[in-house]
């Protein structure tokens, strides 16, 4: 591709995508769905301009890998063990009994039974690309159906790994593996899989830890780029999924205290590739194949959609959750998925199904994504019927992250302010640039992140929009004002207390907009001064009025 044609396609690329984001969120759609209309336009079956996704059609699929990563990074340990009885339990039942219910319908309509049962599995499967980010832009992860949502399809990410392995022995002509080969496989993973713990658990924080001394933040931005193509690397060639060593890699890097600013590097990546993967998504929807054969594809998607919502919500009773949120689980996760493409090429190389069957399949998966937005708002309207005008909303928020106090800087002054907020019950998140600082002990209590926090990514992370106050206590003035001219803009009502170094400093900060300015030197001053006006016999009621409004003057609480 040369410069001119890159040129062309990324202006129309990005300013399609900008207003069909903007327009679509505005209508109440979602961002998905915009970029699947952009892709439609720009694809090679409708009249206009076309762009060519070609050359990088590879980064495209990484999105899914990017986003399985980020995913990994909030989710602790102790939140995976948390999940297991859904993640294993619900998740595998999912995807063997609406594998087989679809393999079924498949072979019942005249389907060979190799390609049956590979379409079956493959349909099976639903998009992580789309449920996810649709689920973070309507802030539902934390729900109960977010929950059991993520838990179906980290489990379905991880059953691509046996569907892939299935795909030679159902080959044509293919003979059966021996078990020598069989165990060498499974050996291969599991040292690939134990390589990335180890990766990500041993290696990766010193590697980070270094580099925040050095303070690079392009080497750190560099690295954490790196971590997640290189646990991608890895598990595609151990034969396992690259989103699922992303993952892992993600879920190892959870407890460190880094974890914020390496979410905060790389989500730029993943919004950017994801955009693509949808984009690309669009651009294989055949409209005159779906024009020629309308009521067939119709009906295909409205089968999948149908079968596979009602094995899922089944299911999600079955496990405990109420009418509302297993009916919106189902809906969500009614449509296939990226690795459903996967699977479908590499049926289709081995001789199993034929080109015609899989371009059917594909187009039926592509349509069932498109559809989901309207799905989910199907799911809201109908869930909102079962639960009753005066229901309120099940979600599930940690008491840490609402109505919290973010503390920027874990110096002296930092610290002290902790043990405050500590002892008085408030919650609170510090965020500290100098790493020395950051304590990593395991009996460390306090939850003290290394990340920058006049970065919006990083404040995103700790979600400032839910913060009660910030309290700025850095050592350094321009970090300071750097600090709250990021913060202010971005939120409007939030409280903030900051430290100021002298007059000047204090005034520059309430001119960017924060609400209290205490200068460091000022408790000192009047400690010394009310000592001076008692040793004069002056009354005490005297010199505590005075001492307040002197206090009052310095923090711009009275003009």
């Amino acid at each position: 591709m040369h410069l001119d044609e890159f040129l062309t396609a990324a202006v129309l690329l990005l300013g399609a995508s900008t207003a069909a984001v903007v327009l679509f969120q505005r209508a109440g759609f979602g961002s998905v769905l915009g970029l699947l209309v952009v892709g439609i336009a720009l694809g090679p079956h409708t009249v206009g301009p076309v762009v060519n996704l070609g050359p990088v059609a590879a980064a495209a699929e990484l999105g899914v890998v990017f986003l399985l990563f980020v995913i990994g990074l909030e989710l602790e340990l102790p939140r995976v063990w948390a999940m297991r009885h859904t993640l294993f339990g619900l998740g595998t039942l999912q995807v063997v009994l609406t594998g087989l219910v679809l393999a079924a319908a498949a072979a019942a309509n005249g389907r060979p039974g190799a390609a049956a049962l590979i379409l079956g599995f493959g349909l099976a499967l639903s998009s992580t690309a789309f449920v996810l980010p649709l689920l973070a832009e309507r802030d539902e992860l934390a729900t109960e159906h977010g929950r059991a949502a993520l838990s179906i399809l980290l489990l379905q990410d991880m059953a691509v790994i046996p569907l892939l392995a299935l795909v030679p022995l159902l080959a044509p002509g293919s003979s059966e593996p021996d078990g020598w080969s069989i165990g060498r496989q499974l050996g291969l993973i599991a040292v690939t899989l134990a390589g990335i713990v180890a990766f990500g658990h041993l290696l990766l924080p010193r590697a980070f830890a270094m580099i925040a001394h050095q303070k690079s933040a392009e080497a750190f931005a560099i690295l954490a780029v790196l971590t997640v193509l290189a646990a991608a690397w890895l598990a595609q060639h151990a034969g396992l999924s690259p989103a699922l060593g992303a993952f892992i890699v993600g879920v190892t890097l959870s407890r460190s205290p880094f974890h914020h600013q390496v979410s905060a590097e790389v989500t730029p990546f993943k919004g950017l590739l994801l955009g693509l993967f949808f984009i690309s998504v669009g651009m294989s929807i055949d409209l005159s194949l779906l024009v020629e054969r309308w009521r067939e594809i119709t009906g295909l998607v409205l089968a999948l959609v149908l079968l596979k919502g009602v094995v899922i919500f089944a299911l999600c009773r079955l496990f405990g959750l109420g009418n509302s949120p297993a009916l919106r689980t189902a809906l969500l996760l009614t449509q296939g998925g990226e690795f459903g493409f996967v699977l479908f090429g590499a049926a289709t190389g081995a001789g199993i199904m034929g080109a015609q069957l899989q371009t059917t399949a594909l187009l039926v998966i592509s349509l069932s994504m498109a559809a989901t937005p309207f799905l989910a708002r199907l799911g809201d309207r109908l869930a909102g019927d079962m639960a009753g005008p005066d229901a309120q909303p099940n979600t599930t928020v940690d008491p840490g992250l609402q109505r919290h106090v973010i503390v920027a800087g874990y110096g002296r002054v930092g610290r002290a302010i902790a043990v405050m907020l500590e002892e008085t019950g408030i919650p609170f998140v510090v965020l500290e640039q100098d790493l020395r600082r950051v304590p990593t002990g395991p009996r460390e209590r306090r939850k003290v992140f290394f990340g920058d926090g006049s970065d919006p990514r990083v404040l995103r992370s700790v979600a400032t929009d839910r913060a009660a106050a910030l309290v700025v206590t850095l050592d350094r003035p321009a970090a300071a004002e750097r600090l709250v001219a990021a913060v202010r803009p971005l939120y409007p009502d939030i409280a903030i207390v900051a430290r100021g170094h002298d007059g000047e400093v204090s005034a520059r900060l309430r001119a960017l907009g924060a609400t209290v300015v205490v200068p460091e030197t000022l408790e000192l001053s009047l400690i010394i001064a009310e000592a001076v006006l008692r040793q004069l016999a002056v009354p005490e009621d005297v010199v505590e009025d005075a001492a307040e409004l002197v206090r009052q003057y310095h923090t711009g609480e009275r003009g």
